[in-house]
């Protein structure tokens, strides 16, 4: 998978174009070996949307009280394949839309799995990715495309994998963990357009 370094803008920050372009970015937990990895995923800020978690045996999205917006969306459960993946996306421009708008002009998630059929020893990689419009399809619900994430259609431009995070061999194994174990959390600063992964 592509690393993305970022390029220098003319004020001299560093940014992702990703972020500065896409109102949909998308990650996906990849795994080579093992079965049947479960994904977690939470937003730590903006607090408004704090303490839902998506993913399996918890929520399959995060929407605003009348059901109609919707901020994070998971993919599904991939019970089956030793080399596999799951993913969710978040929605920028409806997070934007949140009373009181995103403090710090920062999103953070926190993101956790754990093994549930059998444990992978090779390490699992969340990769990026964003697209500027068009519209969020689960890939389940598209004819002849197996899978657990999602395609968009009728966007602008898209940005595939453009930031990888280091891979983290999971131990975490069952549900006895609340959520599982970290792999790391993410950091989109939607005032330098940039997204950054970290441990802490």
């Amino acid at each position: 998978m592509p690393l993305a370094f970022g390029i220098g803008k003319s004020r001299g920050s560093v940014f992702d174009p990703a972020i500065e372009a896409c109102n949909y970015i998308q990650f996906y937990w990849n795994w080579t070996d093992g079965k049947d990895f479960d994904v977690r995923a939470e937003f730590i800020r903006p607090t408004a949307l704090a303490g839902q978690v998506v993913g399996t045996n918890r929520l399959p999205q995060i929407i605003d009280a009348g059901g109609s917006i919707t901020y994070m969306k998971w993919g599904g459960d991939d019970a089956d394949n030793t080399v596999g993946y799951e993913g969710i996306y978040i929605d920028v421009d409806a997070i934007k839309t949140l009373p009181g708008g995103i403090p710090e002009n920062q999103i953070e998630l926190d993101m956790r799995g754990t093994w549930y059929a059998e444990v992978g020893s090779q390490p699992v990689v969340i990769s990026a990715s964003g697209y500027n419009g068009g519209t969020m399809t689960l890939e389940r619900d598209t004819p002849n495309v197996p899978g657990r994430g999602f395609i968009n259609t009728g966007y602008a431009s898209s940005f595939t994998d453009f930031k990888v995070a280091p891979g983290v061999v999971v131990t975490s194994a069952g549900h006895s963990e609340a959520n599982g174990q970290r792999l790391t959390k993410v950091i989109i600063d939607l005032n330098r357009f940039t997204l950054s992964f970290s441990q802490n």
